[in-house]
């Protein structure tokens, strides 16, 4: 059983109550019509209420029930749901899960797979029709939508037709990996040759060499401040997208992250052709937390076709697709994921590894026709 310490802190409940004196100020100016007055959703303080982001400037109106909720950490219409929040790092790991510290490795370039491992490591690009033909994917779903993935899988995409252009980038851009890579216990590091900046290098150069425009924009979103770098992490998008009219995906480049009670991390690994790999889940948004999101169905099909693809090419890379109930600010365009690649356990090579493999995975999808 998984469970979650859900701490009410003083600032949430301070922050509940301005909601909630919030709501009754526009009730009251709905009735006596009032002159309209400025949000209090301006302030940043709502930064954290709306978990990624302010809403846009197109939304007709927040469902403030969700805004408390999210306030609290549960569904205060169901108390029991205060039990059910969980993390999604033990959904999909694999049977290998190493519960022990990996050892400390040295630091290598970014270009320290010998070419012959990376041709050991390439498998032949599925067909169309195998990528669509999906039975049996697996989905972590912790929204209330009902999602028939398979089905997902074989729908057509938004993108057919389309050239693609893809934008790599990284809201939390310091997250690093084991070894001494880690900046004592925060597990951050600013160095871009040492955290997931290095993993987004290796996907975007597989994606380059399969004949996918790619943009790298390495922008630092969760330093020196943590709290609202999916907001910073908008801007950057949207202002890449204004600068590069045809960016049509944009794959946000995360790793997992849990610590053990003996203090010892999460590592998910697979085996690929002898080759130790740090394991990959897709991560989908949805609406379900009041923000608008309309094409959260065509992000989860992408998802879907990359992970079926990525099992025919290399069984066991993939964890569960894991469809959740916050934005992640994947509105901004019909094909935007979040790719966790590895987790806090595992090393940076075995990241660079899985990142290569599922972007091989993706290519394979954007240029099948």
């Amino acid at each position: 059983m998984k469970f979650k310490t859900i701490v009410i802190t003083k600032k949430r409940i301070m922050a509940v109550f301005s909601v909630i004196a919030a709501v009754g100020v526009c009730a009251v100016i709905a009735k006596f019509n009032v002159p309209k007055v400025q949000t209090v959703f301006n302030d940043n303080i709502y930064e954290e209420i709306l978990s990624e982001s302010l809403p846009d400037s197109e939304e007709k109106g927040i469902d403030f029930k969700k805004v408390i909720n999210k306030l609290l950490g549960f569904d205060t219409s169901k108390p029991e749901t205060v039990l059910s929040e969980y993390s999604s790092v033990f959904e999909g790991t694999s049977e290998d899960v190493v519960n022990t510290a990996m050892p400390l490795v040295t630091e290598a370039p970014i270009e320290s797979t010998p070419p012959a491992q990376v041709a050991q490591n390439e498998q032949s690009m599925p067909t169309k029709e195998q990528i669509s033909a999906s039975v049996g994917l697996k989905l972590n779903n912790a929204t209330d939508y009902s999602v028939d993935i398979d089905s997902m899988c074989s729908q057509e995409l938004a993108l057919t037709g389309q050239t693609p252009c893809v934008l790599v980038m990284h809201t939390h851009t310091t997250e690093c990996y084991d070894g001494d890579q880690m900046n004592g216990e925060s597990e951050r590091n600013t160095d871009g040759e040492k955290n997931v900046v290095a993993v987004g290098n290796e996907i975007c150069k597989v994606l380059e060499e399969n004949g996918i425009k790619t943009i790298h924009d390495t922008t630092y979103h969760d330093y020196p401040s943590y709290q609202g770098a999916y907001t910073r992490a908008m801007t950057t998008i949207e202002n890449n997208i204004k600068n590069n009219p045809e960016i049509n995906i944009v794959l946000d480049i995360h790793r997992d992250a849990f610590v053990y009670e003996d203090g010892t991390k999460l590592t998910v690994t697979s085996d690929q052709n002898g080759v130790s790999t740090a394991q990959v889940m897709l991560v989908a948004g949805t609406d379900s937390m009041g923000l608008w999101h309309d094409n959260w169905r065509e992000n989860l099909k992408f998802a879907a076709k990359i992970q079926n693809a990525a099992e025919i090419m290399y069984p066991g890379l993939m964890r569960p697709i894991n469809l959740r109930t916050e934005r992640f600010n994947e509105h901004l365009t019909m094909g935007s994921l979040i790719i966790e690649v590895g987790s806090n356990g595992n090393t940076l090579e075995q990241a660079k590894e899985g990142g290569r493999d599922v972007a091989r995975a993706i290519a394979a999808v954007l240029n099948s026709k």
